[in-house]
């Protein structure tokens, strides 16, 4: 996730580069002479080399406390002036600049032209001054817009506009990655940027692609949109599960869902499809967190919800996949639904960091998005299921079933639909070894 880090990617990479070298030559410096001193000092004035008698007490010495304060000052101010200089230049905004607007949302990265063109993933002339205006949905949650290679990094709050700029001379493809952790799919929030040639760039941006490397004709708007919306960074086209349910056969399916606290059964027809965009926590599929999706109302028009829904019809056709393998490899991600057969005992430490539970769940009893699991085990719990307040006890079956649908019941303190359900992602070995490892720790 570092492409063309080792790279003067954008014009001021330099100079961000030398602030920062400067700072650590500077610290290191003054660590080993710290560090060097105090040894010496040890052993030259230690116990056995020294008389009681010999020992003055020095109230001060001018030249050294002028030394020590002159010194230090002059470093600061040094350091002060290349960071503030790297600063100065990645804060001023160029006025003549190309302009792209940037929402970023759970969990994707949308680039809107100035033309009006959408695009998943960034394209920029070479050599232009390239001006970015970064928000989020006003219900979304923080994100932080991060270009490694060029040195560049702004928050993207919701309901606030930030900006940030930046000129590469460098054609190439660049790691675009959220640095603020955000929720359940944080790590798949990852785009590219593209510096272009200025005259492949005019070629794109004057035709009707989704992306220049596009060898077909142009994809249909039903496709575009799942993936401009976002809508490929919790639906899957494949059947694996991600964030929320697969697009793949589920038109014309009965799911069972929660509405307004109770379970009932209904087909997914254009209608359900319709709610779920503008108020996808009406109708809520069982098994999955409620208040993750947006609200997209903002965001489509009537033709658009339309070609969203003749979208999704298609991935319940047989004669279309071929198209919808198309848009499974153009937005692929990680299938969690998949496991590799393991040898021999699974650990469950392990799987605890890496399956992400470390994020919300503290080990030493203090609290972070969800309950600590310090002697959770046997435990007594005051739960809320389906709407009402009741005490358990953690035994294996209540953390087995927290595992795998955590909305069941949920802690009492603590929100619902922020954990997804693992049971749709871990194999029972794995769960299983989570199990065993729960009931191990005081």
């Amino acid at each position: 996730m570092l492409a063309g880090f080792n790279q003067n990617a954008s014009t001021f990479a330099a100079d961000v580069d030398r602030a920062f070298w400067i700072s650590v030559g500077i610290s290191a410096m003054m660590f080993i002479l710290v560090v060097g001193l105090m040894l010496f000092f040890i052993v030259r004035y230690h116990s056995s080399r020294v008389k009681p008698e010999e020992i003055r007490n020095i109230k001060h010495y001018a030249p050294l406390e002028i030394a020590w304060t002159v010194i230090p000052t002059i470093l600061l101010f040094i350091i002060f002036y290349y960071g503030y200089s790297a600063f100065r230049e990645l804060r001023t905004m160029p006025k003549d600049a190309f302009t792209v607007e940037v929402l970023g949302k759970r969990w994707s990265w949308t680039f809107i032209y100035p033309n009006g063109k959408k695009s998943t993933e960034l394209y920029v002339p070479a050599g232009e001054n390239i001006s970015l205006r970064l928000h989020a949905p006003v219900d979304d949650v923080l994100h932080s817009f991060y270009v490694p290679a060029f040195r560049v990094k702004e928050d993207v709050v919701p309901g606030r506009e930030n900006h940030l700029w930046f000129k590469s001379d460098v054609v190439g493809r660049y790691d675009v990655e959220c640095a603020e952790y955000c929720g359940t799919g944080h790590s798949r929030m990852l785009s590219k940027v593209e510096v272009m040639e200025k005259t492949a760039f005019d070629a794109w941006y004057a035709s009707d692609k989704l992306s220049p490397h596009d060898k077909g004709a142009p994809k249909e708007e039903g496709e575009v949109l799942y993936q401009t919306l976002g809508c490929s960074a919790c639906h899957s086209l494949d059947g694996s599960i991600i964030v929320g349910p697969s697009f793949k056969g589920i038109f014309g399916e009965k799911v069972r869902v929660l509405t307004s606290g109770k379970l009932r059964e209904l087909v997914v027809d254009e209608a359900y499809i319709r709610d779920s965009v503008r108020t996808p926590a009406k109708d809520v599929v069982e098994g999955f967190g409620e208040g993750i999706m947006p609200n997209l109302s903002d965001q489509i028009d009537k033709q658009q919800m339309e070609a969203i829904i003749e979208f999704i019809k298609k991935q319940s056709r047989p004669q279309n996949k071929a198209v919808s393998q198309e848009a499974v490899k153009s937005v692929e991600a990680p299938a969690l639904s998949t496991q590799p057969k393991q040898q021999g005992p699974l650990d469950g430490a392990a799987l605890f960091n890496t399956k992400g539970c470390v994020g919300c769940h503290s080990l030493d009893g203090s609290k972070r998005i969800g309950p600590s699991l310090k002697g959770i085990y046997q435990s007594r719990q005051k739960v809320v299921t389906e709407g009402k307040l009741r005490e358990i006890i953690a035994d294996e079956s209540y953390l087995r079933n927290s595992i795998q649908n955590p909305n069941a019941d949920v802690v009492e303190g603590f929100k619902s639909g922020l954990m997804p359900p693992f049971g749709k992602m871990l194999s029972p070995e794995e769960i299983d070894a989570l199990v065993k490892y729960l009931r191990s720790i005081k």
